[in-house]
């Protein structure tokens, strides 16, 4: 008999789905069941605009930002906020679907078992930051280019891709993005549930290393890898894009000029390189990095990009 072919199953992954409407008698049942895995959930009274300060968004070295009226830099501020949540929102709507897939894709029962329990770990993640991100007030985020980045891989990737990229990277990146959201929050219910979900994206990762080892992907695999991490750290080279865009919302258009002033103050290529170093490292950590690290080092994927390209860059 020849060896079995690699499962590949090609799922929709309805980001934008609607919630149920209030007072659905399934609320009472999942909200047992939410407790039943959480029961020590951090309550949560919502009535911060920012759970930030400046300084966590580099705001406070931006002469824009410091000369702005106090509404403004409330707005500013609450919008660099409502960036953060619905990124962590629709990370954690998409580890549903992703551990939901990887479940169907497990070649041992042990290993089902496992993305069973982190579809659990997901829904409760979910929960938790939907709390401080209701779905309605997100809903302009699906156009972002992470967000649509992410659904594709969920959507089209094979295990070894989806293992590697969501797994390996993202979620190991997620470990260093949650602690500086936990260590600058202003929230202290907030602080405690990103603690929490550092904890189990910390079991994510580590199984992620351990499978992906086990069965490095094939040259076709890690071509499709490779061109995912090109796309993914390009998203990451071009710098606080956001926070800029937020400067733009509130204080109209900026020039050329004003936006490299902006991003050079964000001292956005510094700040971008580690965080690229950072995503290297995790990369490495895999048994066959060595290939797909001479391939992103060959085309620059690596090279954060200067305040003069960061402003270059729009949309």
């Amino acid at each position: 008999m020849g060896l079995k072919p690699p499962a590949i199953i090609q799922i929709e992954t309805p980001l934008d789905t609607v919630d149920l409407r209030d007072g659905h008698d399934l609320y009472a049942v999942l909200h047992s069941a939410l407790k039943s895995r959480a029961a020590d959930q951090p309550s949560n009274t919502n009535t911060l605009d920012s759970y930030w300060p400046a300084a966590h968004f580099g705001l406070d070295r931006m002469a824009s930002f410091r000369e702005a009226r106090a509404e403004e830099q409330a707005s500013i501020l609450a919008g660099c906020s409502r960036d953060v949540l619905a990124e962590s929102y629709f990370i954690e709507k998409s580890g549903m679907y992703f551990a939901a897939k990887m479940t169907l894709l497990a070649e041992s029962a042990q290993e089902r078992m496992l993305y069973s329990l982190f579809a659990a770990d997901e829904a409760v993640h979910f929960s938790w930051i939907a709390n401080y991100a209701a779905n309605e007030s997100v809903a302009e985020y699906l156009d972002h280019a992470f967000i649509r980045l992410l659904d594709e891989i969920l959507q089209s990737a094979d295990k070894p891709a989806l293992t590697c990229i969501v797994q390996v990277v993202l979620e190991g990146w997620g470990i260093h993005h949650y602690r500086a959201l936990m260590r600058d929050c202003l929230d202290g219910d907030l602080r405690a549930t990103f603690e929490k979900i550092i904890k189990d994206e910390a079991r994510h990762h580590a199984s992620g290393v351990i499978l992906l080892n086990e069965q490095p992907p094939t040259a076709n695999q890690q071509t499709a890898i490779i061109e995912a991490l090109r796309r993914l750290l390009l998203l990451v080279q071009v710098g606080p894009q956001a926070v800029v865009a937020q400067i733009e919302r509130v204080k109209g258009h900026l020039s050329r000029a004003q936006r490299e002033r902006a991003f050079a103050e964000l001292d956005c290529e510094r700040a971008t390189a580690k965080k690229l170093e950072m995503l290297k490292s995790l990369i490495r950590s895999t048994a066959f990095a060595e290939a797909i690290l001479d391939a992103l080092e060959g085309s620059n994927a690596f090279r954060p990009y200067s305040a003069i390209e960061c402003a270059a860059v729009r949309g």
